[in-house]
């Protein structure tokens, strides 16, 4: 600090000098070329906000139609038949969205949707072990039901893609 209090005596008298003529003008063009990038900076950060936020809105709007079904069926008196229900609704929308399609494709599609509808009609509530609280067994039934759900929503997707 010594140094810098030393510099600024032996120089006070060229802080007292005006600057040279146009300087200020440079400074002002200097500020406003700054000012110019954080305008910019900050439309690109607002814009990559607002894609974020978007984004988001999507995922949160996707999962919670997802969870719509999963809502009304852990809430139903019999989740398995609420499931089985939804499951054989889009068994007849595959079946309808098929009807152009070759008779032995049509059949094999339609012979794995009746695998999947009687893998979930079979007692697959009574492999899970006694001791398993009642919570726990309804969240692994309804995970079970979901996902098999979940594969005929797929399997609509795929046929209607081919529309």
């Amino acid at each position: 600090m010594n140094s810098l209090e030393q510099y600024v005596r032996e120089n006070k008298s060229l802080f007292d000098e005006e600057p040279a003529a146009g300087h200020f003008e440079r400074l002002q063009i200097k500020m406003e070329r700054k000012s110019g990038r954080i305008i910019a900076l900050r439309s690109i950060i607002s814009i990559a906000a607002s894609i974020a936020i978007i984004m988001s809105a999507g995922i949160v709007w996707k999962y919670a139609a997802k969870r719509d079904i999963i809502v009304i069926c852990e809430n139903a008196s019999d989740m398995k038949i609420c499931y089985l229900d939804k499951m054989n609704e889009l068994a007849v929308q595959i079946e309808e969205l098929m009807i152009d399609f070759d008779y032995w494709e049509r059949q094999i599609v339609m012979n794995d949707l009746k695998n999947i509808i009687e893998a979930v009609n079979d007692d697959f509530e009574k492999e899970l072990p006694e001791e398993l609280p009642e919570d726990e067994a309804k969240e692994i039934l309804s995970d079970y039901y979901r996902q098999n759900l979940e594969g005929l929503a797929m399997i609509a997707n795929s046929v209607n893609i081919f529309f």
